[in-house]
């Protein structure tokens, strides 16, 4: 009996440990795992953040271009645009479809984005018109002879007044040379004047052919310088007409714009502008650059000039 009671509780004892030691290996094997777990965990977190947050380096390099924009970049190029949709205001109605730009009423914003367009294809076709006659004045101008009619009237005139005078000679000459040839006889001196006659009536005679070739030449100038007058003072005339057309056609356009915008000027907004132009299928205005100055002679710069030389 004492053997199987000793045999008993040990086999209790046995049983009760047993328990023990599995929820001992039990704890021991459950905090790796949960720390595993939770390592994971922040692992996926770090993962996740990354897929979130784009590398600044790729968005550079993308540029705000591309379709595969980030929601900031998409924010501002929104807001460019409803900035320049806001410096249009009613002139927006510009991206009306060409149909509604042909049929609108004239008063109504549609027809006034219309009346604009037209206007400053007017004052396209008015600069235009008005760079083709200047161009044309500037080619007549190339062939300017270098003498005006007046001036060459005034030589024509002269060469006249010689005509006159050797003809006058000749008659002289001829004169005299038939009174001595009327004569039976002749004495020593009048036989040497009647052959100095003779050599006077070649020269003169000579001289006559030569006046009368300058007087044809004379002649021809001035036909010459006559039709470039002319035709100077028509294309001045015609570039003035052409200049002044321009200049209301550009007044016509800004008026146009203003009844468009409700007398706001918004010529000078470049990319308000370009929209315009583009919604109306003109093309943009280019941007007038200021003129570059040149720098002011300052009396140093004369000092040292006259140094160096």
């Amino acid at each position: 009996m004492p053997i199987m009671k000793h045999l008993t509780v040990g086999a209790l004892v046995a049983a009760l440990s047993v328990p023990a030691l599995g929820t001992v290996a039990l704890t021991l094997s459950t905090e790796p795992a949960f720390a595993k777990n939770k390592d994971r965990g922040k692992s996926k977190d770090r993962d996740r953040t990354k897929r979130e947050r784009p590398d600044k380096r790729d968005s550079k390099s993308r540029g705000s271009g591309r379709t595969k924009e980030t929601g900031r970049t998409k924010a501002a190029v929104k807001t460019s645009n409803g900035s320049v949709r806001s410096v249009l205001k009613g002139a927006n109605a510009s991206n009306a479809s060409a149909r509604a730009l042909e049929v609108a009423s004239p008063n109504s914003r549609v027809g006034k984005a219309a009346l604009y367009r037209d206007a400053v294809l007017a004052a396209t076709t008015a600069d235009e018109a008005a760079a083709a006659v200047a161009t044309m004045l500037e080619e007549l101008e190339a062939t300017d002879p270098g003498f005006t009619s007046e001036e060459t009237q005034a030589v024509i005139d002269g060469l006249e007044a010689t005509k006159q005078g050797l003809m006058d000679q000749e008659t002289a000459l001829l004169a005299e040379q038939e009174e001595l040839n009327s004569k039976t006889e002749l004495t020593e001196e009048e036989q040497v004047r009647l052959g100095e006659i003779e050599g006077e009536l070649e020269t003169v005679r000579t001289q006559h052919s030569e006046n009368a070739d300058a007087l044809a030449s004379a002649n021809d100038d001035l036909t010459t310088a006559t039709e470039y007058e002319a035709e100077l003072d028509r294309l001045q005339a015609e570039l003035t007409k052409a200049e002044e057309a321009a200049e209301g056609a550009e007044t016509g356009q800004q008026d146009a714009l203003l009844a468009l915008t409700d007398g706001r000027d918004i010529s000078e907004n470049v990319e308000a502008m370009a929209e315009l132009h583009s919604n109306l299928g003109l093309p943009a205005e280019e941007p007038e650059l200021p003129e570059e100055e040149m720098p002011e002679e300052t009396d140093e710069d004369s000092e040292e000039v006259t140094s160096d030389s």
